[in-house]
């Protein structure tokens, strides 16, 4: 069969030569399917019964495979769906009515030779499957289970050939388990009706990246299949240009097909990527990984458990309203066309909430109750359709984490909180707050760190921002010492474990050290990031008028002697202590499970109504109450004394 630009007479010649008889039976053995691009529509027609291979002869690479075979691999269904999550191009232009439907971005600029090495490449895979190459495959791992280093089943892959380098590439395309034609349409919303259940999980011995079930090598080699710039969750791993021995970073790209409202969303959207930050290599390469899943994980899908009701209807028992998180002020909603007129998206204010309107919400376990709490649709996965009357609460990641456990996620969300929280009073009520002395917690890192800091021409010190959680929060500060302009660097970490605290925040800032460091003392050079506020600051930002970045003068730094870690060898435990932590302030501790299945790296947001965002939220409550509760002021700061400069990470 031939759809598109293509001809059958290209593999017939190929197959005769492998030795298979190209017949008009029906239904034929194996039927191949030549096309000009996977995601024409007519490909979503074909008869499941029937096996049949996918073939691209044309363009610059050229695809083959999988063989899609009912009930041994996954239908076309659960390819369309990971190529057409990834091509955000294709998905502009049919959202602005560009590319009408049924007329695809076609390969082009291919030659006799590459389309004839394709043809050959189609036949051999044919032969393989007629000759039961990929059935004594299955049988033999099946018989003796997964054999380290083995290759995989190349029935289940697409296999790529770039017709200029001849790279040839395996990209896994498994059978989604929530596949509405092959799998069960309702995995994901059974998900999201159990209970969240941590159990006993003893900890790996892991020294970055904070306390985790599985060491970060572990992680990478379960997750590797995930990594296809064709099938893949993740497009690319790349490491940051930073130039300095011993800094690592990493960026996973991904190119999500969501809703673009023009091309610098498009632009903004090819430009994509997650970051991931470690003391070492394979922990930054780790978290660059798990960040890009849980992005992934965290879109709108459709098939997500909701139900339709007010917030009237629901009550206040069971729904939690928009603004008990998102804490905007009276004022912030008065003033709202003003914030929504900003460049950053940190910085929009939600549509007053109606609580007689009738919207989508879906359901989050509350820890601490032990029962469902719903909180709304729009505020739990981005990219969610909904009508901007109705937009009274956006998503955002604060709380949202992967892990190689459900407990190291609900961790690592709740960790987030934290942090969020304790830099929301900081940085608002520009508190000076003390120094923390990395010289006495025996972790050769963090000498390092500032030594080659140093040698790039930057001063850095770490300050203690913990405040009534009694949860250690850091925050490292770094600035230029070599020229006017200061490019002043900050980045957090929170953990039970201050020392996790501050390896988090030192590597974060290695991130976006690669955005700054390609500006010489002399001007030349340009910054790498384009977020206008993130510029204006490295532009603009001065320590002698930012005095709160500034270690205290009053107050002695901090020492290791000053922490500890009140957490045991099972992560169960260390989230039993955060609960308890939660609830002594009188607050709640939710969860909702964001794990995919056809992922099933776990994924959670982790929700504390009361707790802070660190991007501007000005109601009142604890960003007014707690620094005077310790001490730290007076009396609450007024809205108007609160820094004008709104957090822009």
């Amino acid at each position: 069969v031939a759809l598109g630009d293509v001809r059958a007479e290209w593999f017939t010649g190929a197959a005769r030569a492998a030795g298979l008889r190209i017949g008009h039976d029906e239904p034929p053995a194996l039927r191949v399917v030549l096309t000009d691009d996977y995601l024409r529509p007519e490909l979503r027609d074909f008869d499941l019964s029937t096996p049949w291979l996918l073939v691209k002869p044309v363009g610059v690479t050229t695809w083959a495979g999988p063989i899609f075979e009912d009930g041994v691999t996954g239908c076309y269904e659960c390819l369309h769906v990971r190529l057409a999550s990834k091509n955000m191009l294709t998905s502009y232009l049919k959202q602005r009515d560009a590319l009408p439907d049924g007329l695809q971005v076609a390969s082009i600029t291919d030659t006799p030779a590459s389309v004839g090495l394709a043809a050959r490449l189609a036949a051999l895979h044919a032969a393989k499957w007629v000759t039961g190459v990929f059935r004594a495959d299955r049988e033999r791992r099946a018989r003796y289970g997964e054999v380290p280093g083995l290759p995989p089943i190349e029935q289940a892959e697409v296999i790529t050939i770039d017709g200029f380098s001849l790279d040839v590439r395996h990209h896994a395309a498994p059978r989604r388990p929530q596949c509405p034609r092959c799998g069960d349409p309702g995995l994901q919303s059974a998900q999201h009706r159990r209970p969240v259940t941590p159990v006993s999980r003893p900890k790996a011995a892991v020294t970055d990246g904070g306390h985790r079930a599985r060491d970060p090598q572990e992680f990478l080699d379960a997750h590797a299949h995930l990594i296809s710039p064709v099938t893949g969750t993740i497009s690319n791993l790349i490491k940051m240009p930073l130039k300095v021995e011993g800094l690592h970073a990493y960026t996973a790209g991904q190119n999500f097909a969501i809703p673009m409202r023009d091309a610098a969303d498009l632009r903004a959207g090819l430009r994509s990527m997650s970051s991931g930050k470690g003391m070492s290599d394979v922990q930054a390469r780790a978290s660059a990984v798990g960040e890009a899943i849980e992005r992934y994980s965290v879109l709108f899908h459709g098939d997500e458990e909701r139900v339709t009701a007010s917030y009237n209807e629901l009550g206040p028992e069971t729904a939690i309203a928009p603004n008990d998180v998102n804490l905007y002020s009276d004022r912030q909603f008065a003033d709202r066309a003003a914030w929504n007129a900003r460049p950053s998206h940190f910085h929009r204010v939600a549509v007053p909430f109606d609580p007689d309107a009738r919207i989508e919400w879906t359901p989050m376990w509350s820890l601490t109750h032990g029962r469902q709490r719903y909180f709304p649709t729009s505020g739990l996965f981005f990219s969610y359709p909904n009508r901007p009357e109705l937009m009274f609460t956006g998503a955002d990641s604060n709380g949202c984490a992967a892990g190689t456990s459900l407990e190291d996620a609900i961790l690592q969300g709740f960790m987030e909180l934290v942090e969020r929280d304790t830099v929301a009073m900081w940085w608002y009520n520009r508190l000076r707050r003390p120094a923390i002395d990395l010289s006495g917690f025996g972790v050769p890192y963090f000498t390092h760190w500032q030594e080659w800091y140093r040698s790039l021409n930057r001063e850095t010190w770490v300050l203690d921002l913990t405040n009534d959680l009694g949860i250690p929060s850091v925050v490292a500060v770094s600035y230029r010492v070599d020229k006017p302009v200061e490019d002043i660097l900050f980045s957090f970490g929170a953990h039970f474990d201050v020392k996790v605290a501050i390896g988090r925040a030192l590597s974060e800032m290695n991130q976006f050290l690669t955005a700054v460091i390609g500006v010489g003392a002399d001007g030349s050079g340009s910054y790498a990031f384009d977020d206008p506020d993130q510029l204006h600051w490295w532009r603009t930002a001065r320590l002698a008028e930012q005095s709160y970045l500034l270690p205290a003068e009053d107050v002695p730094a901090r020492t290791a002697a000053d922490f500890t870690d009140p957490t045991g060898a099972d992560l169960l435990g260390d989230i039993d202590l955060a609960r308890r932590v939660v609830e002594a302030k009188g607050l709640e501790m939710l969860v909702l499970d964001h794990t995919r299945p056809d992922i099933g790296l776990p994924v959670v947001k982790v929700m504390v109504p009361g707790l802070r965002h660190f991007w501007p939220r000005y109601a009142p409550g604890r960003l007014y109450d707690v620094p005077v509760e310790l001490g730290w002021l007076d009396r609450p700061a007024t809205e108007d004394e609160l820094n004008p400069i709104a957090m822009f990470l």
